[in-house]
């Protein structure tokens, strides 16, 4: 016997019947169409398919998530489904039928028996096939067209139209992916800290970095001050990736942010949050570690929902997990009573932060990370221990999972004392000075000045002292510097910043070196007085406060009884 040859076939439609059509349905997701966004790409296919398959009318019923509904979402010579937000509940109707059984429907007859939307026959449409838009087993909705005229759909129609909804669907979901990844990002980058608060007696750093080849995420960190004075430090991540992530983090931290303002502690904050995080968004895990404290600085209170520990780091002392029970994180215990703590933060020390993604490997216990971070933290400035951290852990490696960092430090401890209180911005004067000959003589024209009224031993005085240090600048920094001048009722507080290279070296007051009789001076008449680092930048501040009350010793006095 010879062979049997048989008729090529494209999901059971035989070749030589369609291979015209099928040529024009193949174009329908081609790579002209790739630039569009998810409603082009439907009114474009839409179009098209009509011309396919000689219909009047086609539209895409999209599943609503979440609900039992089809959406109308785009149509063509149908535009009125869309304009009038079409709902048509799954099982029934038309349309309803075909996302119930997954199956294609034909319809012979189009009225109120047989369909759902009255549209449909108000229209007119005669004849209709429809179509499910599955991507694997999961329903994204439904493509339908329609006839004015009383031709029916045939078999070959309705495989074409089933071969149209797979390329359909695949090209929706690889769009819907593009636009959440994009949309996650945006999100959670407007969520994370534009800039970090600027807050007297302490420095602080951050990174966030994602994971590469991975959806967004819900990793962030979060820093803000309180009308109260009090500053808050948060890491959190929500369990998973992609838009959802990203929109349960933005609602926790907004709501974390909401119940600090009640003026309750962390663990309370935390309780607050996790009632929110159990009625609202059901089936979201979050962790969260926060930390507060008030000016200036010394006692911090933490609390944590199954986040890891801090790391804390004191000067010349090892770094140190901080003893901080982690609880369970937020969303899988309802009414659970968080613990706090207290870590003490000396002059220099440092707080670290972070997510999980900076410690966790696949191939090791989550203890050698912890080591490996601990080796790699010091009570240095922030921004430099965050380098280092993320050279030290991350290194030329991709990152497999978001990492988030927040670093703070307290200002190192000041020849003479702490820093004196900040005062509001518009009391403020500030003036650059360069490197002349007439710079210190100008500094102290514009420090009388901006103090304002003063007494004439005070004027004296503060004269003095802002010549002392304008000079030290100049001749010792040997570039320019910053002159800031406040007056805060009784007391004047002056800072000058020069850039000059190398490290802060303050020497002792008492010392008989001539080169340091400037900062005598300046200990001798200012109430306090300090010197301290400009951060990542180079050079230093020099600071005084200076009692003008009228009360202190004139500069003469206090010079004349100095030993």
């Amino acid at each position: 016997m010879g062979s049997v040859t048989r008729p090529l076939r494209w999901h059971g439609v035989a070749a030589e019947n369609i291979s015209p059509r099928l040529a024009n349905l193949l174009a329908v997701t081609d790579a002209g169409l790739t630039g569009l966004d998810i409603d082009e790409l439907l009114f474009e296919v839409l179009e098209r398919l009509r011309g396919i398959l000689d219909a009047d009318t086609a539209a895409v019923l999209l599943h609503a998530e979440g609900a039992d509904d089809l959406v109308a979402r785009a149509a063509r010579g149908l535009e009125e489904e869309v304009r009038q937000g079409v709902r048509v509940p799954i099982g029934v109707g038309f349309a309803g039928r075909i996302a119930a059984r997954r199956q294609p429907v034909r319809l012979e007859r189009v009225d109120e028996t047989t369909v759902a939307n009255p549209i449909l026959w108000e229209k007119g449409i005669q004849r209709m096939l429809g179509v499910p838009l599955l991507l694997g087993e999961r329903l994204l909705g439904v493509l339908h067209v329609g006839r004015l005229a009383p031709r029916d759909f045939t078999v070959d129609d309705e495989e074409l139209l089933q071969v149209a909804a797979e390329r359909v669907a695949a090209a929706m979901q690889t769009r819907q992916y593009a636009v959440e990844v994009a949309a996650a990002g945006l999100l959670e980058r407007s969520l994370l800290p534009v800039q970090l608060p600027q807050v007297r007696g302490l420095q602080l750093a951050a990174r966030y970095v994602p994971a590469e080849n991975r959806a967004i995420g819900g990793d962030w960190y979060d820093a803000f001050v309180l009308p109260d004075g009090a500053l808050w430090v948060v890491t959190g991540d929500v369990a998973g990736h992609g838009l959802h992530a990203a929109v349960v983090m933005g609602r926790v931290k907004s709501a974390l942010r909401a119940y600090a303002l009640l003026g309750e502690g962390p663990a309370h904050v935390l309780e607050l949050t996790d009632r929110k995080v159990e009625h609202f968004e059901f089936g979201a895990m979050v962790t969260i570690v926060c930390a507060r404290a008030h000016p200036p600085f010394v006692d911090w209170t933490i609390s944590s929902a199954g986040h890891l520990p801090p790391i804390v780091a004191a000067p010349g002392v090892p770094a140190s997990l901080a003893a901080v029970p982690p609880g369970p994180p937020l969303g899988t215990m309802p009414r659970v009573s968080r613990q706090e703590v207290r870590v003490e933060v000396p002059p220099g020390g440092l707080i670290l932060l972070y997510t999980d993604g900076l410690v966790e490997r696949r191939d090791e216990i989550i203890d050698a990370g912890l080591q490996r971070l601990r080796d790699a933290v010091r009570a240095a400035h922030p921004e430099m221990v965050s380098r280092e951290v993320m050279q030290h852990l991350v290194g030329f490696d991709t990152p497999v999972d978001d990492i988030a960092l927040l670093a703070l430090r307290r200002d190192p401890s000041p020849v003479g004392g702490a820093p004196p209180a900040t005062v509001s911005t518009a009391e403020v004067r500030v003036r650059e000075f360069p490197v002349d000959s007439d710079s210190t003589r100008a500094a102290r024209r514009f420090a009388v000045e901006a103090a304002g009224p003063l007494p004439p031993e005070a004027r004296d005085t503060l004269e003095l002292l802002v010549s002392e240090l304008a000079s030290n600048a100049v001749v010792h920094g040997e570039t320019p510097f910053r002159l800031a001048v406040a007056r805060h009722t009784s007391t004047v507080i002056v800072e000058v910043s020069d850039t000059g290279t190398g490290e802060v070296s303050v020497q002792d007051p008492a010392a008989s070196d001539p080169h340091g009789r400037g900062l005598r001076v300046v200990a001798k008449l200012a109430q306090s007085w300090g010197v301290h680092d400009n951060g990542p930048r180079p050079g230093k501040t020099v600071w005084f406060r200076l009692d003008v009350s009228g009360d202190a010793p004139s500069a003469s006095t206090a010079l004349e009884s100095s030993p």
